[in-house]
C-alpha cells in the first residue's frame, strides 16, 4: 500500500467517535460499563446545516450526536437518521464500531485541507453547523479502517437538545 507523506503534525487526538444504531442505547451502555457521562446530545443537519456535503455532492444528512468526555479526551457518538453520509456508509459496511479520530488543534486548517487533499487523501464529506465547518478525510484504508476530522470555527454552542442520562445533575439543570 502507498502511504503518503501528508506533511502535517497532529498536535492531538481531540476526539474519538463511533457510529451505531441506536444513539441512546449507546450512551447508556458507555454510561453502564465505562462510567462516561453525561452526554450532550445534539441535531446535526437541515436547516442549521448548511454546505453540507458527501463526495462533493450536496446532501441532507442529519444525524444525533452525543458527547462526553474522559478528561480532555471528547468521545462522540454518531447516529445517522437520514440522507448520504459517511457515518451511513461505514454503518452498513461495518456495523458500529470507531469511525473516525479528530483533531480540533490545528493552528491552519485551510492548510491541513490542502496537505491531506495534495498527498491523495480527499475530503468525503464536510459541511457548516452554526459557526462549526466540519472535514472528513477518507483515510480508511491507511488508518486500520477509520476517516480522520478536523474543524475549522466552532466557538458558538446553541446549547445541547438534551443531556443523557436525565437524571444527571447537568440533565436536571438542563430540564424545564
Amino acid at each position: 500500500m502507498d502511504v503518503p507523506d501528508v506533511g502535517i503534525d497532529v498536535p492531538e487526538i481531540s476526539q474519538v467517535a463511533l457510529v451505531v444504531e441506536d444513539l441512546e442505547d449507546a450512551m447508556e451502555r458507555y454510561r453502564r460499563i465505562l462510567g462516561i457521562e453525561p452526554w450532550e446530545v445534539y441535531y446535526i443537519g437541515p436547516p442549521e446545516q448548511e454546505e453540507a456535503t458527501y463526495y462533493g455532492e450536496p446532501t441532507e444528512a442529519a444525524f444525533e450526536i452525543g458527547y462526553a468526555y474522559l478528561g480532555d479526551l471528547e468521545i462522540e457518538i454518531i447516529e445517522p437518521l437520514e440522507g448520504d453520509s459517511v457515518h451511513r456508509d461505514f454503518l452498513e459496511e461495518h456495523g458500529e464500531g470507531i469511525h473516525h479520530l479528530a483533531c480540533f488543534a490545528f493552528d491552519d486548517v485551510i492548510d491541513v485541507v490542502e496537505s491531506f487533499e495534495n498527498a491523495g487523501i480527499p475530503v468525503v464529506q464536510s459541511g457548516k453547523w452554526h459557526d462549526t465547518h466540519y472535514i472528513y478525510f477518507d483515510t480508511r484504508d491507511r488508518l486500520n479502517g477509520v476517516y480522520f476530522e478536523t474543524l475549522a470555527g466552532g466557538e458558538y454552542d446553541p446549547g445541547p437538545k438534551y443531556v443523557y442520562p436525565p437524571d444527571s445533575e447537568e440533565g436536571q439543570s438542563g430540564q424545564n
